[in-house]
């Protein structure tokens, strides 16, 4: 499942950063993040389900949270394929 975390303006380098981190430490089933490039404030993330997600992201600095809705590839392609 793909989702859409939605971070600090400006900070979304280092909200990924700390995702993965996050990630690496608690061996959770995520499996692509990506930080597409022009949009800012949003980090686009595949997880196994909601609550991998959830615990990847939550309480981190810089995350504000998961927007509801998950998302198909074809969705965000335009966002992460280069033109």
């Amino acid at each position: 499942m793909i989702f859409i975390i939605k971070v600090t303006t400006n900070k979304e380098e280092r909200a990924t950063e700390l995702i993965s981190d996050r990630i690496e430490k608690k061996s959770l089933n995520v499996f692509a993040m990506a930080r597409p490039h022009g949009i800012k404030g949003y980090i686009v993330l595949e997880a196994l389900d909601k609550e991998t997600a959830e615990e990847a992201v939550f309480d981190l600095p810089y995350v504000k949270g998961i927007i509801g809705k998950t998302v198909t590839f074809e969705e965000i392609k335009g966002m992460i394929q280069p033109k």
